[in-house]
């Protein structure tokens, strides 16, 4: 039997009600924010990553799917959506020449990490990209839509965890501080953090290993550090919580996990999903559209794990839809005014199941229960011959019978009805 790689899924319907509703609450917020959709490619090369996320990262050093194309060309399969975006941002200029672009996403991305909860290696997240202002009131809209979309999606529980981490200029003595503190514990340091002290101590901080964790409550604080202008706009994105009533817990020693973040930094973590407990987060990115390669523009985004949120949402929200209508019919002549009716009732944006094998009606009024049709449509010799179709209530078990022609007509103006 052929099976799938590990921490791949399969989403079936069930999940998939489940699934749409989170991603439909999501692109709704995103619109009353003015966010348009925007697809990225699955796969880019490889530079984009590792110049974007930071060559110390995991992500860069262990997590990437990368391979070479026929051509020798180096291809990852994107872990992560804001490098694309940014470089999207940058190649199509009539978006660059904006003074502001908002972009939400929507989609698949693959990291190569042991599967465990809420951590697969085929994942899809949602996210929210706004290019051109340095203004705090940007942070505070990307972590409103995250909030919004949290509480629209039902989840209980969940904290808003927020930090600064500067700009590069003011993080210069902390990366000091930082690297002094943990040179002298460097032998209770996981191997990862001995390499990481060299090449990049701020990344020290974001270390999930229990012994790292233990020795980051006593570490330096970066706020210790910030410059006046930093102090002010974390303290604006503050401001602009309170004032919207959001509520969050500051986190001096939240730096998240890639290299490209300035400023603010935010996450919603919960609980319930154990040590892997955020499922939400972002940040201020000012000089990432320099890196790549394109004018400096200030920038702020987040992304939403799409599979660890559906973890939180209660199950009770998961009943799939039935059809509208099970149409029965008994074979031979009937067949054709029967399918004659599916089309119509179709073209009128019915949801419509019909078997074409026919069986006996009892066998076909059992499959017309498992799809939760709302009504059965029975045509048997009998309607055929009077043109007629006998309808059947699936909730009240009330049965009557219409004339083929009124019956779609009755329908029809319903539908137009609800539709005004």
């Amino acid at each position: 039997m052929l099976t799938k790689p590990p921490g791949i899924e399969d989403i079936f319907p069930d999940r998939i009600v489940k699934w749409n509703r989170l991603v439909n609450a999501a692109r709704y917020v995103f619109g009353l924010y003015n966010y348009r959709e925007i697809i990225i490619p699955v796969m880019e090369y490889t530079e984009l990553f590792t110049r974007g996320l930071g060559n110390e990262s995991d992500i860069v050093t262990k997590e990437m799917f990368t391979f070479e194309d026929r051509g020798n060309r180096s291809l990852t399969l994107r872990p992560e959506g804001t490098a694309s975006v940014v470089r999207a941002y940058i190649e199509n200029g009539e978006y660059n020449r904006l003074s502001s672009a908002k972009f939400f996403y929507t989609g698949p991305m693959f990291r190569a990490e042991r599967p465990q909860r809420g951590r697969l290696r085929q994942f899809n997240q949602f996210g929210a990209e706004f290019f051109g202002s340095s203004n705090p009131y940007y942070d505070f809209e990307i972590i409103a839509m995250g909030d919004t979309i949290t509480k629209s999606a039902g989840i209980p529980s969940y904290t808003l965890k927020l930090n600064s981490i500067g700009c590069p200029e003011c993080r210069k003595g902390y990366i000091a501080d930082i690297h002094e503190y943990y040179t002298a514990r460097k032998e209770r340091l996981c191997e990862d953090c001995r390499r990481r002290l060299e090449k990049n101590a701020l990344r020290l901080l974001d270390c999930k290993n229990e012994s790292c964790v233990a020795l980051k409550k006593d570490a330096p604080l970066l706020g210790q550090h910030l410059c006046e202008e930093c102090r002010e706009h974390h303290a604006a994105v503050k401001g602009h919580c309170d004032a919207a009533g959001i509520a969050y817990e500051d986190d001096p020693y939240l730096v998240r996990g890639l290299d490209y973040y300035t400023k603010t930094t935010f996450e919603f973590v919960s609980s319930s999903l154990g040590g892997q407990n955020a499922f939400a987060g972002g940040g201020r990115y000012d000089e990432l559209v320099a890196r790549f390669g394109g004018s400096p523009t200030p920038a702020v985004g987040f992304a939403a794990g799409i599979e660890r949120m559906l973890l939180l949402v209660p199950d009770a929200e998961t009943d799939v839809p039935g059809v509208d209508y099970y149409v029965l019919h008994s074979g031979g002549t009937t067949l054709a005014p029967a399918l004659r009716l599916t089309a119509s009732l179709r073209s009128m944006g019915c949801s419509v199941v019909i078997d074409p094998d026919a069986g006996g009606f009892k066998s076909q009024m059992k499959k017309a229960n498992r799809e939760k049709a709302g009504h059965a449509l029975i045509i048997g010799e009998e309607e055929a011959a009077s043109n007629t179709v006998t309808v059947k209530d699936m909730t009240q078990g009330t049965q009557t019978a219409a004339g083929y022609d009124a019956f779609l007509s009755s329908i029809r103006a319903d539908r137009e009805k609800r539709n005004g």
